[in-house]
């Protein structure tokens, strides 16, 4: 139910409470000042002020959420297209692009077509920390729920190798959430390595820490950027 319904559903309460009182036989020769009528029509008339001006509030607010959400997810598809398809488009096509892969990234020492690869699909995983960072206020899945999938993909070393080198592109709190993903990431192989196995447990230990960390510290309300 919505605010503004609740809203409406105490001023019909209100209201009809206010017409019960009226159906009362009034004190006789009371002036009317004095009348409980008269100060009950007075609040009436308060409250239904307060529930214009509340109803008007919210509906600014909802409207004022609906428009940062769509301009976030414009974002996004901005930088998928001027981004994300580009370097998609190098790895595609990189038998047929010559030396340009490697003279566009002259620190990753790109020597072949499973090299492109590679960057590309990790820039798009890094996009998507950056992303997701975004618009988590408005996702309804839960940080935990994402930052579980997160923490797989960031176990992969050739992932990790590639940050240094990549990390330019993003923005400050995108590095902070992609290191501390590296970091719980190294606790869970660092785990694996002691024990043999990750038990769920283990896994919801480090998740529920970098959660909090998540909220606290690494989403900081920056504009979403490359």
């Amino acid at each position: 139910m919505t605010f503004s319904r609740y809203l409406l559903m105490a001023m019909i309460a209100l209201s009809a409470f206010f017409v019960y009182l009226l159906c009362q036989d009034p004190v006789p020769n009371q002036p009317i000042e004095q009348s409980t009528v008269y100060r009950l029509m007075m609040l009436l008339t308060g409250g239904a002020g307060l529930f214009v001006a509340l109803t008007l509030y919210h509906q600014a607010r909802s409207q004022e959420v609906a428009t940062e959400k769509a301009l976030e997810l414009s974002t996004i598809k901005i930088i998928k297209d001027l981004w994300i398809t580009p370097n998609l488009r190098l790895a595609h096509d990189y038998e047929n692009l010559g030396t340009i892969p490697a003279e566009m990234y002259p620190d990753l020492s790109i020597k072949s077509s499973q090299d492109m690869h590679q960057v590309a699909f990790a820039i798009s995983i890094f996009q998507i920390f950056e992303d997701y960072k975004t618009i988590y206020t408005h996702d309804k899945t839960g940080v935990n729920i994402w930052l579980g999938n997160f923490l797989n993909w960031a176990q992969s070393d050739t992932l990790q190798q590639l940050w240094p080198r990549l990390k330019i592109n993003y923005q400050p709190s995108t590095i902070r959430m992609t290191e501390a993903l590296f970091e719980a990431a190294n606790k869970i192989k660092a785990l694996r390595a002691q024990q043999g196995q990750v038990s769920y447990q283990d896994y919801q230990a480090v998740i529920d820490k970098l959660a909090i960390d998540f909220t606290q510290r690494i989403a900081t309300p920056e504009a979403s950027a490359i």
